[in-house]
């Protein structure tokens, strides 16, 4: 994996799902100037809040090749594979369930002063990278 800051300005961005996880993506792209679209039968009241498109129907087999990310944030293995089944070669893909169907993972990030601080671990635990990055914002403070 290679590590890079992306500009999300203008860029179309679809999140499957509507829950905790969908939540979560939703507030760390806020701000970055992208479309966000959240497509799920049920959204959460915080997310249908937010300066977002939602679409509050379940997910079906469409084209989905305007969006240039994508992120699977459901707990629905038939939906998640729906999805990687319409997805193209030139969008960037998080599956927030499997890892190996994604081209890409967030990292836990933070500012400090005029830094962005961030920790990875590939994907490969997303909760320890939370704990580390805690305990660096504790040391920076």
């Amino acid at each position: 994996m290679y590590p890079v800051m992306l500009n999300l300005e203008g860029k179309k961005i679809l999140i499957v799902g509507g829950g905790r996880i969908a939540k979560r993506k939703v507030n760390g792209l806020q701000g970055e100037g992208a479309y966000i679209t959240v497509l799920a039968p049920e959204i959460d009241a915080e997310i249908a809040s937010m300066n977002v498109e939602c679409i509050p129907y379940p997910f079906t087999k469409q084209d989905i090749s305007q969006y240039d990310i994508v992120f699977i944030a459901t707990n629905d293995e038939v939906v998640n594979m729906q999805v990687m089944e319409c997805v193209h070669d030139n969008q960037l893909i998080n599956d927030c369930s499997n890892k190996s169907n994604s081209n890409f993972f967030n990292v836990a990030s933070f500012k400090h002063d005029d830094m962005r601080i961030m920790i990875s671990s590939d994907g490969a635990s997303p909760e320890k990278s939370k704990v580390l990055k805690q305990k660096i914002k504790d040391l920076l403070k």
